[in-house]
């Protein structure tokens, strides 16, 4: 597992960590902590920015601004580059209006809003011989092979002198320098050979490995095309094999080198020798490695590398026996499913020396499972095993003369070694613990450590703890606990100016960037980081209405502002409502509404906030029985914590039109995962009951109560149908006209620890008028792991029902954020989705106005799983967390001129490294050819301006937010939807699996959760 994403705590939200209230942490985390998307949950969205301004801040004193300095980096941008891309701009000025089609349109011009300034970015340039002409060659091996094993094929292949001083990604491609000679197919046969043995086994495997159709990768020929100021050159057909290559090229270093461990193609981490400011124990036998992924990019008028920070997940290298206590030695099942495929080099055994390194290679088994009551039950002499996991004096196997049958690497000496093993029977049954006893009396086992069996089910063969050494860099794939995933961001958040450092020293030793195999295909990479051209977009202000009720306008500060003394722009009625008190059994728990005044007080408190907000809110009601509502948790019996919950939101459905509230504030006595899915899914799906979730501990605490009741009262108003904040119209561009529908669409998919049949879900919000204050939605699951939306056709159709029962017509304009979508998978997008969005709006739309063009659409493209970061160059430039300022957008000096894309930090990150949002247009059908008003001077500027002021516009913060809001409205109703269908993204391991197709697929019933009807056209899922 490996995490390039833990560098910014914007108190985002979560997919797929524990979850308990209502904030989070986006993915892996829990909802109570540690994403990247700025303004969030938790009980921080409801404040200002740096202290003295505005309408107030923090204040306090802030840690010295960190700025990160490179000798051997050049500060001002690239002349030559920026000339590039001016000179291509103006010889295709006007050319974009002549084009016949609107997919991936030209960029329309660089933006030219803001103050200007210039950035470090984490990318280096890879320079290259004139004339450099690589040869790549497909490899084909059968029967198939895959992950270390076929890694292994490929160097014993590469051992052929034939292939001296070729590169590859050790999968399916070989980069030479030039061509080999070799015949067109080269065919060899590869006996496999485990790294440190000799010889092969006389059954070892043998592999038929096909190297064929060599082929030139014109690398200069790519870089001229980059570097051409006119479109008059054909498009380079070779550029995604070329970087392809390239990528083979500058991994191979790392992939080849005994003490660095590779996660997929691209993530490279050290893990000898050890550095302890490079590693971190996360608990539960697991630690965290900092590492550092990069890839080859083409940009204007060069070939750059992206170098980022990663933090891989690994086991705990050492003795399995000192890892079992952390491992969770109690839960024996559980336990086995974690060691299972670990490989451990075994302590009690010699190793073998590698003839052309000298190095002692350890004798190195993998782990099947634990000793079991059903091992090699076919055998002549089966072990005895007294129980599943048993220690080393109850599991027995069957000691020979011949040792046939006894587990590898416990098997006795010959004949001529017999002495040592003399007080052990023969042709009889002898356990693992007497065993070593005699055959190794200086190591102490513990006979209630599970013995492993590194066998198989059929031939098991079985070592005790106590002599297998687990060996480093094995990373996992599992869901991380709460405590390891806050361990793990303490580790990985750190400031830029440090992450910036250690891609510039340690990462360019780990990636191999000084490798002599480099220059001898011509490449070389840049001794220092890359600058480029900034500029920092003006935030806008923020409207609100005063206390007498009057327009006001908040001017943000750092990003951030607060709503004291001033109301919600639109206020609502939450009228009828109550609350919900749930206590906890857990030992030690302390519940600070023990004390009922309190409890009472503080409600009657935030009664008087939400008024004072713009809230109508009378009084809670309380139930038929003259009570509020309350339960109290069994700890870790969820299935009767979610009876308790279904039947009490069922109750309150069905009580008299006097007792039923419309809204339940569920006062949690802490975080608890499943105890929140049952509450969303008893009140969304069953009871159409909106639910705000509070920490009993933060909502009756004195200080910071404002605080906190404001972040809860932007939910309220929100899901009651008010709007929280607007900016001002110009703001908006064409959206202020009133004749566009903004759409954000989301996928999301099964994580580690999901079921292997869970579903992926497909999320759409869109507007209803100008104001962009509320974003009704719908959501459908579908196939697991698929990105592209199946049913996008009939989820349009209601969005476009919406907009026309809002506005009594259609939009004119469609403009479309699509998030979650790869590179490679923006022409799939084209050819999937817009002809379903079509299909919708031929439906909706008159003969008249789809003759006439209309709807127009714009797609954009935007994502944060990607590797691009900034750094300021001056002190003046960064915010007080060392991190660009907010508003800094990039379009020049790292993107193709060819290409309208840009890059945007609308946000002040909490801490860490900020990570900007990429935004790509694959659509453009609303922008083209419409004319520019001022202050923009082309189209980039109103898409820029236009989404950075957007971010200003997500209800649920007083901050802007580094996704813009379509996007992360769809993403905080994927979120939504897990809670769900728990029952897959987050399984119980006891829990009876779900029904289960022919074909493998999940078959989660849309019925069961439908969200109800009474809920569904709202912001429920906030």
């Amino acid at each position: 597992m490996s995490f390039s994403g833990f560098d910014n705590r914007g108190r985002g939200r979560g997919r797929g960590g524990p979850r308990g209230g209502e904030g989070g942490g986006r993915g892996g985390g829990g909802r109570g902590g540690g994403g990247d998307r700025g303004g969030g949950g938790g009980d921080r969205g409801f404040r200002g920015g740096r202290g003295g301004g505005g309408r107030g801040g923090r204040g306090g004193f802030a840690a010295p601004i960190q700025v990160f300095s490179d000798p051997n980096s050049i500060i001002t941008p690239d002349a030559n580059i920026t000339k590039i891309e001016d000179d291509y701009m103006t010889s295709t000025a006007g050319i974009g209006a002549l084009k016949l089609t609107a997919s991936f349109p030209p960029r329309p011009g660089h933006g030219t809003l803001g103050q200007k300034l210039t950035v470090f970015t984490n990318y280096f340039e890879l320079k290259s011989v004139q004339d450099l002409n690589l040869t790549r060659y497909n490899v084909e091996v059968s029967p198939q092979a895959t992950g270390k094993k076929l890694k292994r094929v490929f160097e014993l292949l590469l051992e052929n002198p034939e292939f001296d001083g070729v590169a590859s990604e050790f999968k399916s491609l070989i980069i030479s320098r030039h061509p080999l000679n070799i015949s067109d197919p080269y065919v060899t046969e590869i006996r496999y050979l485990p790294e440190g043995q000799d010889e092969p086994k006389t059954n070892a495997q043998v592999y038929r490995v096909r190297v064929v159709t060599p082929t030139t990768l014109a690398v200069s020929d790519m870089v001229n095309y980059l570097r051409a100021t006119s479109n008059t050159s054909p498009v380079f057909a070779q550029k995604h094999e070329v970087i392809q290559g390239l990528n083979a090229l500058m991994g191979h270093s790392a992939n080849i080198r005994p003490n660095i461990t590779s996660i997929g193609q691209n993530r490279h981490f050290t893990i000898l020798p050890r550095d302890p400011s490079n590693s971190h124990p996360l608990g539960g036998g697991l630690e965290s490695l900092r590492g550092f992924v990069q890839s080859v990019r083409a940009a204007t008028g060069r070939m750059l590398i992206n170098v980022n920070v990663s933090h891989g997940i690994f086991l705990q290298p050492g003795l399995l026996s000192n890892l079992y206590p952390q491992l969770g030695f109690g839960a024996r099942h559980k336990l086995e499913t974690k060691i299972k495929r670990i490989r451990v080099a075994l302590t009690h055994l010699p190793g073998s020396k590698d003839k052309k390194t000298n190095l002692v290679i350890p004798r190195v088994k993998t782990i099947f499972g634990l000793a079991s009551v059903n091992d090699g039950s076919g055998s002549p002499n089966p072990p005895r095993v007294s129980s599943f996991a048993a220690g080393p004096k109850d599991v027995k196997f069957w000691l020979s003369d011949v040792p046939l049958s006894a587990p590898k690497g416990t098997k006795p000496p010959t004949k001529k070694k017999q002495p040592s093993t003399t007080n052990l029977p023969n042709n009889a049954y002898v356990s693992v613990y007497d065993y070593f006893k005699h055959k190794y009396p200086k190591i102490v086992l513990n006979e209630r450590n599970p013995v492993v069996n590194v066998g198989n089910r059929e031939n098991p063969s079985y070592l005790p703890a106590e002599v297998c050494k687990v060996l480093e860099g094995q990373t996992i794939k599992r869901r991380l606990s709460p405590e390891q995933t806050k361990n793990l961001i303490n580790f990985a958040v750190r400031l830029p100016a440090a992450n910036a450092k250690s891609i510039t020293t340690d990462g360019k030793v780990t990636l191999g960037h000084g490798d002599p195999n480099l220059s001898r295909f011509g490449v070389s990479v840049s001794a220092g980081l890359v600058t480029v051209p900034a500029r920092q977009l003006p935030a806008p202000g923020v409207r609100y209405k005063n206390l007498a009720g009057k327009d006001f306008i908040v001017e943000p500060r750092d990003g951030s502002w607060n709503m004291r003394d001033i109301k919600f722009h639109t206020g609502s009625s939450i009228d009828p409502w109550t609350y919900l008190h749930i206590r906890s059994n857990r030992s030690g728990h302390r519940d600070i509404f023990d004390d009922q005044d309190l409890l009472s007080y503080t409600v009657k408190e935030f009664v008087k906030f939400l008024n004072r907000s713009g809230i109508k809110a009378a009084p809670p009601i309380r139930g038929p029985s003259g009570y509020f509502p309350a339960l109290t948790m069994v700890d870790g019996d969820d299935y009767a914590n979610d009876r308790q919950v279904r039947h009490l939101f069922t109750a309150m459905s069905q009580a008299s039109a006097a007792a039923r509230p419309k809204f339940v504030l569920v006062i949690l006595p802490y975080n608890e995962t499943a105890i929140y899915n049952s509450i969303k899914t008893a009140a969304d799906t069953g009871s159409g009951i909106h639910t705000i979730c509070v920490v009993g501990s933060k909502f009756g605490k004195e200080q910071g109560q404002p605080q906190y009741f404001g972040n809860i009262s932007l939910k309220f108003n929100l899901k009651a149908g008010g709007i929280n904040q607007t900016v001002d119209p110009k703001k908006l561009g064409i959206i202020s006209e009133g004749k566009t529908m903004v759409v954000g669409i989301d996928v999301t998919h099964p994580s580690p620890g999901s079921k292997d049949d869970a579903p992926s879900v497909a999320a759409i919000v869109a507007s209803v008028n100008h104001t962009l204050g509320q974003w009704p939605s719908d959501f459908k699951s579908q196939e697991g792991r698929k990105e592209m939306v199946a049913a996008l056709e009939m989820m349009f159709l209601g969005r476009l029902t919406m907009w026309q029962k809002h506005n009594k017509n259609l939009p004119e304009n469609i403009l479309i954020y699509r998030d979650g979508v790869s590179e490679g998978q923006y022409q799939i997008l084209l050819d999937t989705e817009l002809p379903l969005i079509r299909r919708a709006c031929a439906q909706k739309y008159p003969a008249n106005q789809t003759k006439a063009g209309f709807p127009k659409i714009s797609i954009v493209v935007c994502g944060k799983r990607h590797n691009t970061r900034f750094y300021p160059t001056t002190e003046q430039n960064a915010d007080k967390n060392s991190n660009c300022r907010n508003g800094t957008v990039v379009d020049r000096g790292i993107t193709e001129v060819r290409a309208w894309d840009f890059f945007l930090q609308a946000h002040t990150s909490l801490k860490g490294t900020a990570r900007p949002c990429h935004y790509y247009v694959v659509l453009d059908e609303i922008f083209a050819g419409r004319s520019v008003k001022p202050p923009h001077k082309n189209n980039a500027d109103a898409l820029e301006d236009l989404t950075h002021n957007m971010c200003y516009l997500f209800g649920r913060a007083t901050k802007g937010v580094s996704l813009c809001p379509p996007a992360y409205y769809a993403d905080v109703l994927c979120t939504r939807t897990r809670c769900y269908m728990s029952e897959y993204f987050d399984p119980v391991e006891s829990s009876s699996a779900p029904s289960v197709s022919s074909t493998g697929t999940s078959q989660v019933s849309m019925h069961n959760i439908q969200v109800h009807e009474a809920i569904k056209d709202s912001m429920y899922y906030i």
